[in-house]
């Protein structure tokens, strides 16, 4: 699954191969995650800026992917984060919910929600 590989060379700490998986006009939203930095970025440097701002405050960032479902052109991913801030050493845990949207076999857009119910309802769906 391309999704899976996304996350699998995330944990190996190969930053680069999921640029083959990304189109090149992809759209990562980070609006409904709960972050301060901006939220909208588009294709491969949008991309590096957003990881680049999400990782940045700390020293250490796992993501943990668990349950994944197939809703026809999007998948739903369930992750929990686990983060070492940079300059405070304090852990931060907390679970967000990545909706991934592919065309082909690529990806075009990432959004990523902190309530499951917001995003399957981003795909029309309802718990």
């Amino acid at each position: 699954m391309i999704v899976r590989g996304v996350y699998d060379a995330f944990a190996r700490r190969d930053n680069g191969a999921p640029f083959a998986a990304y189109a090149l006009d992809i759209e990562m939203d980070f609006r409904h995650g709960g972050f301060d930095a901006p939220s909208l970025y588009h294709g491969h440097d949008g991309v590096r800026t957003a990881f680049r701002n999400w990782l940045g405050p700390f020293r250490d960032f796992e993501f943990h992917p668990g349950e994944t479902k197939d809703y026809g052109d999007h998948v739903l991913v369930t992750v929990d984060e686990h983060g070492i801030g940079r300059a405070s050493g304090v852990a931060v845990d907390r679970r967000h919910y990545a909706l991934w949207k592919l065309r082909g076999r690529k990806i075009v857009s990432l959004c990523v929600f902190l309530d499951q119910a917001e995003a399957l309802k981003a795909v029309g769906l309802e718990q």
